[in-house]
């Protein structure tokens, strides 16, 4: 895309912070370009090409028959802290993209991501969870050299073998009595912006309640990745990062994506530097130099290799938030058992041995297996049996007609 098609788009990404919830339709998001649109414009883009895509892929799959919109329930999922106004408008904005009309809106659901990954999570086998092995002997060994797949060549291989076991009796146990023993989860969503805590009840049934949402935060992988960033700067300092990230900005986000797959191991990582910003670092000085009197990274061929104690330093601040939040949830009185991690961060093994070892001498701590699935096929499983969301049952007539007429 050359620079004056870039002008004409709008990029965004990472607003999800800075929204008032409580008043969403009046609201714009700043794009990358500092250009603003109103979040019911770009969210009714996004809906409305998702929904296209959608119906073209179905279209591509299906052997006879025509589909469109009104043939299918829609379910979007949102963040706890959403209120009834929030949840308003994505019933706005799916609207004005084409999922539904104002005849067909009973074939639309808004429900929580807390919702729709504990769902998902009640409904695994038992072996669809696991638990971080505890030896401290795998936890404390000084990491070796590094393998292949502790490089950014792609999803670590190891991401799901290193240091985990199932523990399918405890598992099956949950799964045969959450019915019967009347405890309360905490579902802790740990997404790329935030960590969601919210916490559900089954209900006689099996409907979901949710009992309590805590406070939005700025705890997610977000949190981590500026770390990591920072760190790099550190490391190339006399403005030769500052230029680069200015240069090639499209190559700082190909480092920052190769990062989202090592902050997920527990070990020694190296990530590949580009060919841009070893030559300007080499306008300088030697580039083996810059690593001198840096703690916790070193140069290796090509290659910078960041320490396993520097790699967990990165996650200090979040972690330490996720510690205070939990802990002051569990203090209330909400007769808590189980603590249930999901979202894209929860793949990582420094984020779960850190909440087992805080918690799990008095709770279950689960995570299932990709656990960044959790939210998507627990909304299929929503959207096919909605009384299994307490949300979802029907207003009285008189609060409907609230919603509808005094929505502004």
């Amino acid at each position: 895309m050359t620079r004056e098609e870039a002008e004409k788009h709008h990029f965004f990404e990472h607003f999800k912070t800075a929204l008032d919830c409580d008043d969403l339709r009046n609201q714009k998001i700043k794009a990358a370009n500092n250009k603003s649109l109103k979040a019911l414009k770009v969210f009714t883009e996004v809906l409305g090409y998702l929904k296209d895509d959608a119906l073209e892929t179905i279209k591509a799959q299906a052997k006879e028959g025509e589909f469109t919109a009104s043939d299918f329930t829609w379910v979007l999922t949102v963040p706890a802290f959403w209120g009834h106004p929030a949840k308003r408008f994505m019933t706005d904005s799916a609207t004005q993209a084409g999922l539904v009309t104002k005849g067909t809106k009973g074939k639309l659901m808004v429900v929580l991501e807390s919702e729709a990954a504990l769902t998902w999570c009640l409904k695994l086998p038992s072996d669809g969870f696991i638990t971080q092995n505890h030896s401290r002997d795998s936890q404390d060994q000084t990491a070796g050299a590094a393998e292949p797949d502790t490089s950014c060549n792609g999803l670590p291989k190891s991401q799901v073998a290193v240091d985990m076991l199932m523990k399918q009796e405890e598992t099956k146990d949950l799964l045969n009595n959450h019915h019967r023993n009347g405890k309360g989860y905490v579902v802790v969503d740990c997404g790329d912006e935030t960590i969601d805590f919210t916490v559900h009840k089954v209900m006689e049934g099996g409907s979901l309640k949710k009992l309590y949402e805590a406070p939005k935060n700025e705890l997610g992988g977000q949190t981590v990745d500026k770390k990591f960033k920072l760190f790099l700067k550190e490391i190339f300092s006399n403005g030769v990062w500052d230029e680069y990230e200015q240069s090639f900005p499209s190559e700082v986000q190909k480092i920052m994506y190769d990062f989202i797959c090592l902050k997920q191991l527990d070990e020694d990582v190296q990530i590949n530097c580009p060919f841009n910003l070893g030559m300007l670092a080499e306008e300088h000085k030697e580039i083996e130099t810059f690593f001198d009197s840096v703690e916790g990274a070193s140069w290796d061929d090509g290659s910078i290799r960041i320490s396993r104690k520097k790699l967990k330093s990165f996650y200090d601040e979040s972690l330490q938030g996720i510690t205070k939040s939990l802990g002051e949830i569990l203090k209330k009185d909400l007769n808590i058992g189980y603590i249930v991690l999901v979202g894209g961060l929860a793949e990582n093994q420094i984020l779960r041995q850190h909440i087992a070892d805080q918690f799990e001498h008095q709770y279950k701590v689960l995570c299932p297996l990709r656990p960044q699935e959790a939210i998507l096929k627990g909304a299929v499983e929503l959207g096919r049996n909605p009384k299994l969301v307490e949300s979802q049952k029907k207003y009285p007539a008189w609060l409907n007609f609230f919603f509808e007429n005094f929505k502004e």
